[in-house]
Order: C-alpha cells, then sequence, then structure tokens
C-alpha cells in the first residue's frame, strides 16, 4: 500500500494542473472580451460554460470510476484536460470556444468522484478530514499559478498561446499517477449489498450536504471568476498586476483546507459533529465577501480588497474536509464513487449560477459590489442549511450505546 503522504502529494499535483486550465481563463478575460466584443454578461455565460459540464460529469465519472476503476477513470479525464486546452487556444470564434470549455468541464469532471474515493481509501479514518482537506489543496495553489502565470504570460504572448502552454503540466500528471498511485482493491459484492443507485441518491445526508455546498461553491467561483475584475474596478489598470493580486486567493485556499479539517477532526474527537466547522466556514465566507463588497463600493484600497478576498477563500476552501469526511463515513467504499459524484454535482449548482448572474448584477449596476452583497446573503442560507445535518440543528455527535463510539446517524 503507498504512503497516504505520496498519493496526497500526486494528486494535489494533478488538480494544480488541471485549475491552472480551468483559471486561466479569467486572468485573460480582458484580451478575450476585447478579441471577441464581449458584454459582461456573455463572459459570464463563457466562464460558466466549463461548470455546465463539469456538473454534467461528476455522477457518470463516479459511476464508471465505480465500475471499471477509479484509476483509469481519473487518468483518461487528466489527458483529455490537455486536449482541451489545445482546443481552447485553437477556437477562432465565441461557439468554438464555448464548447472547448465544455470539453475542460467534461475532462476535469473525471477527477473529483474518483480522487476522493482514491484519497478515502489511503487515509487513516482519525486524519481522514484532514487527509481530503490537504489533498485537495491543489485547486488552490492550482487557482493562484493559474491566475498569475495566465497574467504574467498574457502580457508576453497571445492568450491561445497560454492555453498550448498550460496543456503540458496534465501529461506529467498523468504519467506520475500511472506508475505510482495503484487502483484501491475491489470492493466484494457484499460491501454494496442493497446499495443501489435510488438509495444513495434518496439518502438525506447526501442533499443536506450538497445543499450546503451550492454556497461556498457559488462564492468560490464567482471570486475566480471576476476576482481580476474587482481589482479593475478600484483603480488597478494592467493585467498582470490585477491577475497578481486575484491569485492571492490561491494562496488562502491550502490554509483553509488544512486549519478547518485539522479543527474538524479534533471537534469529531471530542464528540462534536463536523457540521460545526462546515457552517462556521461558510457564514464567515459570507461575512469576508460582504466586506469585500463594501471595500468595492467605495472604491478603496486594492490592498483591503485582497485581504477580504484571502479571508473569504480561507473559509470557503476550509468547508472541504469536514464535508467530504461526513460523506465519506457515510457510504460504503464501493459506491462512493457514485455518491461523491452525485454530491458534487448539487454543489457545482452554485458554479453555473454564480459567475453568470454576478456578471449581469455588474452590468445592471454597474458595480461588482452588489454581486458581493448578493453573494454574502447565499452564504447565510448555506450555513443554516449545513446545522441541519442529523442531529438537526445539535452540536453533539449520537453516541452509540454497544460501541459507545460517535457516529453521524
Amino acid at each position: 500500500m503507498p504512503s497516504p503522504y505520496l498519493v496526497w502529494g500526486l494528486l494535489v499535483y494533478a488538480w494544480v494542473a488541471n485549475y491552472m486550465i480551468r483559471m486561466g481563463l479569467s486572468s485573460l478575460l480582458p484580451p478575450i472580451m476585447a478579441e471577441l466584443t464581449l458584454s459582461y454578461t456573455r463572459a459570464g455565460l463563457l466562464a460558466t460554460a466549463f461548470f455546465y459540464a463539469y456538473m454534467a460529469m461528476q455522477l457518470p465519472a463516479g459511476f464508471l470510476g465505480d465500475r471499471l476503476g477509479r484509476k483509469r477513470v481519473l487518468l483518461g479525464g487528466i489527458l483529455l484536460g490537455a486536449v482541451a486546452s489545445l482546443g481552447t487556444g485553437l477556437a477562432g470564434s465565441f461557439g468554438a470556444l464555448f464548447l472547448a470549455r465544455l470539453l475542460t468541464g467534461l475532462s476535469q469532471g473525471c477527477l473529483f468522484s474518483n480522487d476522493r474515493v482514491i484519497i478515502a481509501a489511503y487515509t487513516p479514518k482519525e486524519k481522514m478530514a484532514l487527509g481530503q482537506g490537504v489533498s485537495f489543496s491543489g485547486p488552490g495553489l492550482g487557482t493562484t499559478l493559474g491566475l498569475i502565470l495566465a497574467g504574467v504570460l498574457g502580457e508576453l504572448m497571445p492568450w491561445r498561446a497560454v492555453f498550448f502552454v498550460f496543456a503540458l503540466p496534465p501529461l506529467l500528471a498523468a504519467f506520475l499517477l500511472w506508475q505510482r498511485v495503484p487502483e484501491p482493491p475491489s470492493m466484494t459484492v457484499g460491501d454494496t449489498a442493497g446499495w443501489t443507485f435510488r438509495r444513495v441518491a434518496g439518502t438525506r445526508e447526501l442533499w443536506i450536504l450538497g445543499v450546503a455546498g451550492i454556497m461556498p461553491v457559488y462564492l468560490q467561483f464567482v471570486l475566480a471568476t471576476w476576482g481580476p475584475l474587482f481589482f479593475s474596478e478600484v483603480g488597478v489598470t494592467d493585467l498582470g498586476r490585477s491577475a497578481l493580486y486575484a491569485s492571492f486567493q490561491g494562496v488562502a485556499a491550502p490554509f483553509g483546507l488544512f486549519a478547518m479539517g485539522w479543527l474538524a477532526d479534533r471537534c469529531h474527537k471530542r464528540g462534536f459533529s463536523r457540521k460545526v466547522v462546515i457552517a462556521l466556514t461558510i457564514l464567515l465566507a459570507g461575512v469576508s465577501v460582504g466586506g469585500m463588497g463594501g471595500v468595492v463600493q467605495t472604491k478603496g484600497p486594492a490592498g483591503l480588497v485582497a485581504l477580504f478576498m484571502m479571508a473569504t477563500s480561507f473559509f470557503v476552501w476550509g468547508t472541504w474536509g469536514p464535508s467530504y469526511a461526513l460523506l465519506a463515513e457515510r457510504f460504503p467504499p464501493g459506491i462512493l464513487g457514485t455518491a461523491f459524484g452525485l454530491y458534487n454535482t448539487v454543489c457545482f449548482l452554485g458554479a453555473v449560477v454564480g459567475p453568470h448572474l454576478t456578471g449581469w448584477i455588474k452590468d445592471v449596476t454597474g458595480s461588482f459590489a452588489w454581486g458581493c452583497y448578493g453573494a454574502a446573503v447565499v452564504a447565510g442560507v448555506g450555513a443554516g442549511v449545513a446545522l441541519t445535518f442529523p442531529p438537526a440543528f445539535r452540536l453533539k455527535l449520537r453516541v452509540s450505546v454497544a460501541a459507545r463510539e460517535p457516529r453521524q446517524v
């Protein structure tokens, strides 16, 4: 069995490679909008093309991984992502670019449902929230690198060439995973007896976690899509600097994943539900994004916008470790890919709605501030939903009389 730290590290790199392709579009939106004469609303629609396909692929990818092998589906998605990056650079119209981003979403949709199961298979149970959190730091690091490198390279070369460069890192990720990470052990029929898709889809706890997860995903991709342009609104005029400032949101992500994953495991050990940490992080993310809206509305300093953006990102990313740990505890390994796929499908409704709606609000009001205020309201709803995870609105876990061990249901 491989070291869990090796598995965590290689999957971190795989996420970094894919997020560079995903996030590069945000820094390059200004030249893309200029070349294709796009409004903010239409640019927001382009940004969400990825998420339509990404969301649609979650459940099929998890289902296929449960049956064909998690590693096989994961590697196929990573390689297809490199092809999609090349297609993005070759696109010559809005329609072609939209299709290329759809393909990018389909490819990257193969990762989550399968890599989370691989992490669950090789991570000790007492470190599950920490392992799920640390191993998911790749998206945060990829957000930083994607925004910075795309902004810097976008000033040195045509925006299309940036996507040609970004097609290379996924190839190395696929090779390393193929060489170093074995397929998790196959489950026997008894492990999943009675666990039909209908039963998975009918599990109330999955839907509570999924609906609560819509809110941080909404916040995450409002920042990821429009972050550079938030700084443009407060007076940062050049592409490289606005991309650099926006990339700070990715710097905060690994710290949020580590800190909240560790805290959730400590709470669980002391008899408290991990949902407490989930609700707290969503609520504090809403407070932070609301503060950022106030700074944007008053044309405050870019440094203060960056500070609020980092705080929002810290709390948004801190949601995922405890959420994934709760989900991994609820389902047997043989059906876990399907469960993760359905869960993330629900969560990513926030990514489909957030960037497009925020672009529309910008067109209507003339400021991104009101989009931030709306996102803060969304976060407040999410925190309330998280607290309904059983036992609803109670902080302590139920206790099994037989085992005297905390359990969630």
